[in-house]
């Protein structure tokens, strides 16, 4: 919806704002105000999308005077907020006028009510404290930085840097991220730089500097053995119908990220019973043999459902050319190759809407990826699997990276450490051998604090490990990789994608069922496909499923070997800096011939390269 940015005594100018305004580019103000000898700066630029009158505009302050807020996100259910605050005199219809008295009337750890996806500061001036929170599963980001000197906060790093923050690798990133792909809240590749939590806030004393974080939302729901697939079906939905309804809240038409599977389907089929307009949707295919095609499925149900549709090839230059610049967006060097498909259809969008609705979030809750099934194999066999040699059975399957991680994680008895080691992409071996002297003796591999935390909230819960995995990746996989790239392309764009699957009603419900409910045989998304039958055919749901796909890879072997060459020995490279180059390209050497497959590593080597050259030397 929106750019959030602001500090205490570090001076933010009304130019930074410009470096958000593609967040926002409908108004943006900057404000500043003294806090006894402290100074504090509240800036915002707006995407109108609700009450599209000056009322709206933020930064935004209560009658009174005492209290401020900017905003950035939408409160879905903030009419009924609205109707727990008799007697305020409201001057618009906006949901941040809304949570702004409700905070004010409530206090702030009642922003567990609020169901919607946000990120926001609220400024209590009489007592002297800021507050930042990000919403219950992490859809819209929010950096800070802490010195002596005070606090800075924005929706994009590019704020942070531009008010002065030290711009350093921090190296255990570094390391985190080889092994993750992405850097999980609170860490961000930047020494200083950290990102909130989902369902966090920060409190910040204005006055002493002192700060603490507080986890606001904690479900204590144990898994439901007793319920019926019927009961399931009925109630999952209900609740999905009404996530969709209630998120076309909008005074500018919604539009709809259209794929050729089951989860934009749904979405789209309801959003058409319940809006008075005609739906525009999006698709974008790849050129090119294999599942790299969506167009015509994407038709096919596009004529289905009755939406106005728009779908477009992208090519491999065009590909490439969006990868490249989607860093500066991006911000984090995160290795995700739907990133440039993401980036061309929010181009797409941009030309007809504000506001798109997703089919992202359904797979992590709903275990729709393939691996779920692994894992349900690896806890019934892995005892087995355990008793063959780990080098023996590595060397059989040497050219398969998949096969590889899970031979790796099963040497493993606790569950937890289990996850962890199918978790990584970079081995310790791999680590070893790339990173030179200097990284090597500044890092010790430990992701195990990212997950811990998460992991001891299951032990008052009753499923089982696959309940478990899901558990983990909703609160950290998806937060920090998939949601927050998509939050960053599409508000490069401006444009605002939002994600029903998500709501958190419906996912706390998802979360309270056995585990068969989502993974049942090899039927990945159980539950969902049977609800899908009020919506739509049998042939759809039952379609199969085509991921985004290119042959990047591939691509390694033949097109771009050369270019990461040149990448890794530049004059102005990251792996100049960081990584034994001569390592590299033997990795590189050993995925062109087919005797390993490192195809994950390299297009994480890849993605530091690009990310180096268009963002950290251009910010």
């Amino acid at each position: 919806m929106c750019g959030i940015a602001g500090s205490v005594n570090i001076p933010i100018e009304e130019s930074t704002l410009s470096l958000i305004e593609h967040r926002g580019p409908d108004y943006q103000e900057l404000v500043t105000r003294r806090i006894g000898s402290n100074q504090v700066f509240l800036g915002h630029t707006r995407l109108s999308i609700l009450d599209l009158s000056e009322a709206g505009n933020q930064p935004m302050f209560t009658d009174c005077g005492k209290y401020a807020i900017v905003f950035n996100g939408e409160v879905y259910n903030h009419r009924d907020l609205r109707a727990q605050l008799p007697g305020i005199n409201f001057r618009g219809h906006s949901d941040t006028e809304t949570i702004l008295y409700y905070i004010r009337e409530y206090g702030i750890d009642r922003v567990d009510d609020f169901s919607g996806i946000f990120a926001f500061a609220f400024l209590d001036i009489s007592q002297g404290k800021l507050y930042l929170v990000r919403d219950h599963f992490g859809v819209k980001p929010l950096y800070y930085h802490l010195s002596d000197q005070g606090m800075v906060f924005s929706s994009e790093l590019k704020v942070l840097l531009s008010a002065g923050v030290k711009k350093a690798i921090d190296l255990p990133a570094l390391d985190t991220l080889l092994t993750l792909r992405y850097n999980p809240s609170p860490e961000t590749i930047f020494e200083g730089i950290s990102k909130l939590n989902p369902a966090t806030y920060l409190s910040y004393d204005i006055h002493d500097q002192q700060w603490e974080k507080k986890k606001y939302w904690n479900p204590t729901y144990k898994v439901n053995y007793k319920i019926s697939e019927e009961e399931a079906v009925e109630e999952y939905a209900r609740l999905f119908e009404a996530a969709v309804k209630k998120q076309l809240m909008s005074d500018v038409p919604v539009g709809l990220f259209l794929s050729g599977g089951l989860d934009s389907a749904l979405v789209g089929s309801i959003m058409m019973q319940h809006t008075s307009y005609p739906v525009n949707t999006f698709t974008v295919g790849f050129q090119g043999e294999g599942n790299y095609n969506e167009l015509e499925d994407a038709r096919i149900t596009a004529e289905l459902i009755g939406s106005r549709h728009t779908g477009e090839f992208i090519n491999r230059k065009q590909y490439l050319e969006y990868f490249r610049q989607s860093f500066f967006h991006t911000e984090e060097p995160i290795a995700e190759p739907t990133i440039p498909a993401l980036y061309h259809v929010s181009k797409m969008a941009a030309r007809k809407v504000k506001v798109v609705l997703s089919g992202q979030g359904a797979d992590e809750p709903m275990a729709g990826y393939k691996r779920y099934y692994g894992e349900v194999l690896m806890s019934k066999y892995g005892p087995i699997l355990k008793r063959i040699p780990y080098k023996l059975a590595r060397r059989f399957f040497r050219a398969n990276e998949s096969y590889q991680r899970g031979i790796y994680s099963s040497q493993f008895d606790n569950e937890l450490d289990r996850f962890l080691a199918i978790y990584n992409i970079f081995s310790g071996e791999m680590k070893s051998a790339v990173y030179n002297q200097e990284v090597a003796e500044a890092v010790t591999t430990n992701i195990k604090p990212f997950f811990e935390k998460y992991y001891e909230e299951l032990h008052q819960r009753n499923g089982d490990s696959l309940n478990h995995l899901l558990y983990l990746d909703t609160r950290t996989m998806l937060p920090d990789n998939l949601l927050l790239f998509n939050d960053k392309i599409t508000m490069a764009h401006s444009i605002e994608n939002r994600v029903p699957f998500l709501d958190k009603d419906l996912v706390a419900f998802v979360e309270s069922l056995p585990s068969h409910y989502k993974l049942n045989g090899k039927v990945r998304k159980y539950l969902e496909k049977k609800a899908a039958r009020k919506w739509l055919p049998d042939e759809l749901i039952n379609r199969k499923k085509r991921a985004f796909e290119t042959p990047v890879v591939d691509w390694f072997k033949e097109e771009l070997f050369n270019e990461l060459v040149d990448l890794f020995n530049q004059q102005q490279s990251f792996s100049r800096i960081y990584f034994e180059r001569e390592a590299l390209i033997k990795m590189l050497q050993l995925h062109r011939s087919g005797k390993r497959d490192f195809g994950k590593q390299i297009f994480i080597l890849y993605s530091l390269e690009l990310w180096y050259q268009n963002f950290y030397l251009k910010c």
